[in-house]
């Protein structure tokens, strides 16, 4: 075959949001929220892609999207030059047969009501295995490969410990006898020494059975043991690709760098390091940041990382060696712009934005130190009493009285909460119809 196993496009997942009494209000709508956004990789036969990165960055989103068990919301995938994202049912069931997946939580991924044997065998009925007889020799084979007796086929998943159940999870992505597998952080939930029998058990299945692997996962240290390459994803974006001693050796990509240093170390002389920390949280997928998405808590960060997104450059004595960061070209303005300053908390300007509370009145929220009571007006909407308190953590207490009910929004920092209080008689001043 010429040509990747997997090719991935610019592929989107986004959800839509609900809207909050206070959208509703101001009459604003709600963002989606990009979980997935402009993402493009290649995985060739026989290899392993790791996907790396943040816990709630986009990974097992990416890995579901691409086998179609979430719709995309816009992008391109190729599996063996076929598009999927144009397949009929009919081939979408074929494509089934050839990709399977590997689930993060081997409790919760198997029915508590079937047997081993009926659980693994489940995909073989499904695609027209009709000989009873035949399925349950499958499973039975299967579950020697994976490691497990064939006496244990009648038993339930309450009757396994979890690295079993994830064996058992495993067979089943196997039984229909696929080409490619996601692996979504399939060791995450398991022991220590578990995880190292159940890699073991996928490099040797992988040789066996000629699979190719997308495996996700936010163990650094795993990823560099079982992966060809590697892919690191921040806010729904891939920032850095290559082979995987190259990126573990020489990071190009400042998120890749933070990543690896962060990860625990056993040696002796590496008991007094400290472990590098990004300042800031990661921002919402909701309303991701201006250009480079991770300008935010960069310490390399300048005025044109802010301004403008990085392309993808090459980097790296590898052809598929690249990072998204103006610091891999010599020549762009990156380096005449001035660094950014340590940028200073957003939750104000966020709740300014949310209640189109006036320039005068936020500095006044910021400058509470003890509990008042003000008057504030939302234009064309409605007059509202508002109470502003400081709490004992000195977080801010708004509360807001509308018709029927009060909202209480706790701002700390940059996490907002809005929690419903029961509901009162409202105080206000002048009422509308949309309320």
């Amino acid at each position: 075959m010429s040509g990747p196993l997997l090719s991935v496009k610019d592929l989107k997942k986004y959800y839509a949001g609900d809207r909050s009494i206070i959208d509703r209000l101001v009459g604003e709508e709600v963002d989606s929220v990009k979980a997935v956004d402009g993402v493009s990789f290649e995985v060739a036969e026989g290899e392993t892609l790791g996907l790396v990165g943040e816990s709630g960055c986009g990974k097992s989103t990416t890995g579901e999207t691409v086998l179609r068990l979430r719709e995309a919301t816009d992008g391109q995938i190729t599996y063996d030059g076929q598009n999927l994202l144009e397949m009929s049912d009919t081939e979408l069931t074929t494509f089934r047969r050839r990709a399977q997946i590997v689930f993060q939580d081997p409790f919760s991924s198997l029915d508590p009501r079937m047997t081993a044997g009926a659980i693994i065998s489940e995909g073989l009925r499904v695609h027209g295995t009709e000989d009873a007889s035949q399925r349950r020799e499958t499973a039975l084979d299967l579950l020697e490969n994976v490691g497990l007796s064939p006496d244990q086929i009648d038993r339930y998943p309450h009757e396994f410990s979890g690295g079993q159940r994830q064996r058992i999870g495993i067979a089943r992505a196997l039984a229909v006898d696929p080409d490619f597998v996601v692996l979504d952080e399939p060791v995450s939930a398991l022991d220590v020494s578990v995880q190292a029998q159940i890699l073991n058990l996928l490099e040797d299945l992988q040789e066996q059975f000629d699979l190719t692997y997308l495996f996700i996962a936010h163990n650094l240290s795993v990823v560099r043991h079982i992966c060809d390459r590697v892919a690191v994803m921040y806010l729904g974006e891939i920032v850095e690709t290559g082979p995987v001693d190259e990126l573990f050796e020489d990071p190009a990509h400042p998120y890749t760098r933070a990543l690896l240093s962060s990860v625990p170390r056993v040696r002796s002389d590496s008991r007094e390091e400290e472990f590098a920390t990004l300042p800031g949280d990661v921002p919402s997928p909701r309303n991701p940041p201006a250009g480079c998405r991770f300008h935010t808590r960069c310490p390399k960060a300048r005025v044109a990382c802010r301004e403008t997104a990085p392309p993808a450059y090459d980097v790296g004595a590898s052809d598929d060696r690249v990072a998204t960061c103006f610091r891999a070209d010599a020549d762009h303005l990156y380096w005449d712009s001035e660094p950014i300053a340590e940028n200073p908390n957003r939750s104000w300007g966020r709740v300014n934005k949310k209640l189109n509370l006036s320039a005068i009145v936020a500095p006044q929220l910021l400058a509470v130190s003890a509990e008042s009571m003000t008057h504030l007006s939302l234009p064309g909407v409605i007059h509202l009493n508002c109470r502003l308190s400081v709490d004992r953590e000195r977080r801010l207490l708004f509360t807001i009285r509308p018709v029927h009910r009060t909202i209480r929004i706790t701002t700390a920092r940059s996490v907002i909460a809005g929690t419903r209080q029961p509901a009162r008689r409202p105080r206000v001043d002048t009422l509308t119809d949309a309320i």
